[in-house]
Parts: C-alpha cells; structure tokens; sequence
C-alpha cells in the first residue's frame, strides 16, 4: 500500500517552485539543491527503504541519487517532474543493487565451500559441481584488469576495505569502489552464462 501511495504522489505534476528549483540548480545554485535535498530526502530514503528493508543501504543509495543530481545539475533543467524523476532512480538503483548483492552472495557461498570442503569429505557429485563451479568463478575473476582484479580479491578473498586496498595497490578509496562495483557487473554476466551449474550447486 506505501508504494501505491508513493506512486500516487509522484503522478502530481511539478510544481512551479520545484521548476524554478531545478532553473537555478541548473545554472550551479547550491543553495536550491540543498532546498531540493531537504524537501525531497524523506521521501527517496523511504522508497528505497520499502523496497530493500536495510536502512543501510537505503541510505547509500538515497546519497548516491543526490549525488548524482547534483554532478549532473546542468540537466536538471529537462526533469519534468522532480519526484517522479527521484523515484525512478531510486527504482534503478535499488534494482542493480539488488543483482549486485546476489552475486556477492554466490562468490560467499562459494568461498565458505572452498573452506568447508577442505575439511568436510564431500559426495563425489558435489564435488564435481563444485569444482566446475570454482573453475567458472576463477576464469570469470581472471578475465578482470590486473588492478581491478587485485582490488577484488583482496576485498572479498582477504577481506580488506576500501581504504586498506587503496593504499596497497595506490589508488584512492573511490577508484577501489568501482573496481568492485565493475567486478560485480562482470562477474554478474559471467556467472549467468553459467546458470545451469549454479542451480546444481545451490539447490
């Protein structure tokens, strides 16, 4: 119901203050951003709430769309309808996040096989689909540029952050952020043209 309410809201046209807001954010005016910000934050950060249930990265993702607005404010002057265009991006974000955090969660799956197995005798069939399964995430992770790959691996395989990557490899914290981001969509791509072992391993 929050969601229809949401989508009921945003059908309401622009408003002449919102229009003029987006005038003068598109000529650089801070100070009608941070109007556009306060008006708007509650209202992207519940949406993106509703549609995660993880304040956390509700948050992430309610400061990476204001983020956004204001890196593009020269086009701002083009969005017909501020709310609808806020929500459309929280819809997009939310989206990818959420494909993001299934392969997160396959690589995990997989790196505590990799330590189970290692202890724990396992049936022949499931070593087989494992195997195969391992095979296909390192060729995928291989596939990767030398620095982006390092940077993920040492993310997920060592378990560093972003700011103890930058300084090992000499990049700053943001450059870290993508390479992960940018391994995550390649590896999301790889591992789908490998569907069919992945339901072997999982079910």
């Amino acid at each position: 119901m929050l969601l229809i309410s949401i989508g009921l809201r945003l059908a309401l046209n622009t408003s002449n203050t919102d229009r003029h807001l987006l005038q003068r954010l598109s000529e650089g005016d801070k100070s009608a951003f941070d109007e556009l910000f306060t008006t708007n934050y509650d209202m992207v950060y519940s949406a993106a709430l509703v549609m995660l249930k993880s304040p956390e990265i509700a948050g992430d993702i309610t400061q990476d769309i204001f983020l956004s607005l204001w890196e593009n404010r020269q086009k701002a002057i083009v969005i017909e309808n501020i709310k609808g265009f806020l929500y459309n991006n929280v819809k997009f974000l939310v989206h990818k996040r959420l494909r993001r955090i299934k392969v997160e969660d396959a690589y995990t799956r997989y790196l505590k096989y990799k330590e189970s197995a290692a202890i724990t005798p396992r049936e022949p069939e499931n070593l087989l689909s494992a195997s195969q399964l391992q095979v296909t995430i390192q060729q995928g992770i291989a596939q990767l540029p030398p620095q982006q790959q390092r940077a993920f691996r040492l993310s997920r395989e060592q378990g560093l952050n972003h700011d103890q990557i930058g300084q090992l490899i000499g990049v700053s914290k943001k450059t870290v952020k993508d390479y992960i981001v940018r391994s995550l969509a390649f590896l999301r791509q790889h591992l789908a043209q490998h569907i069919r072992l992945l339901l072997l391993f999982f079910l």
